[in-house]
């Protein structure tokens, strides 16, 4: 199939801001903020819109802990790259796995020569380049992306006006890629139902393991996890709801 971006993000997982000494500060305890991740089902959709298969090529552009990277390369059997600025996030991704090569860079400034892939793999990314259209023009060659939205603000109300204001829209992806070359961009939306125990977001916020904890008040911060407590005291056993909005690009 052609070359393409397969590019996914959330409304609620990150902040832009968050430097790389930040993950690298929370990088042994990342993957339990991210326990509720539907990897298979990323890694399914990477595969079904990249064409993947044994003989692809695939680059997870700010792979993190690799969780993506890795799922997709067990789902595709495709050839995996790993690239992270981030020191502490790819030591926890070579844990993972060894047939992954993992390597050290920025969105901004790709060390890959045109062509070296077939898609282009991204979660939750976006919101934290810097220069946007230099590195939509990086990957040029691809031809599609993937999005997700997430809305879990009931609880921390403080950080929804951050995390409207630090991640691109629609428009602000068209723009990215049409001027960076891109012919063709589509948009899908569907609904995922989910739920997640208020002891996990409890630990997620209390530990700031989402990158948007940390600009929340102290005060937001606590007033929220006493509200999830309150929950999980008159709810007992009862999960909370936290459906994911999705838009495909």
């Amino acid at each position: 199939g052609e070359d393409q971006i397969f590019t996914v993000w959330s409304h609620t997982m990150g902040s832009g801001g968050f430097t790389v000494m930040g993950f690298t500060k929370i990088a042994t305890d990342y993957d339990k903020g991210r326990r509720g991740e539907d990897v298979w089902f990323w890694a399914g959709e990477a595969e079904r819109f990249g064409d993947l298969g044994c003989g692809s090529r695939v680059l997870d552009l700010g792979c993190g802990t690799g969780l993506y990277t890795v799922g997709i390369a067990v789902r595709t059997s495709a050839s995996m790259c790993g690239l992270d600025p981030a020191v502490g996030m790819l030591a926890q991704a070579r844990l993972k796995s060894s047939g992954v090569h993992w390597f050290n860079a920025v969105g901004e400034s790709l060390p890959l020569r045109p062509g070296v892939f077939n898609c282009v793999f991204s979660s939750q990314v976006w919101h934290h380049i810097t220069d946007k259209y230099g590195t939509a023009r990086d990957v040029v060659g691809c031809a599609r992306a993937q999005l997700r939205e997430k809305v879990i603000f009931t609880y921390f109300p403080e950080i929804l006006r951050n995390q409207l204001r630090v991640y691109p829209s629609d428009e602000d992806f068209e723009r990215y890629f049409r001027n960076a070359g891109f012919s063709s961009i589509d948009h899908h939306t569907f609904e995922l139902e989910r739920y997640q125990s208020p002891s996990k977001f409890i630990e997620v916020a209390q530990n700031k393991l989402w990158s948007m904890f940390r600009r929340i008040s102290r005060e937001g911060l606590e007033r929220g996890v006493e509200e999830l407590k309150r929950f999980e005291r008159e709810n007992p056993g009862e999960m909370i709801r936290n459906d994911e909005t999705r838009a495909r690009m």
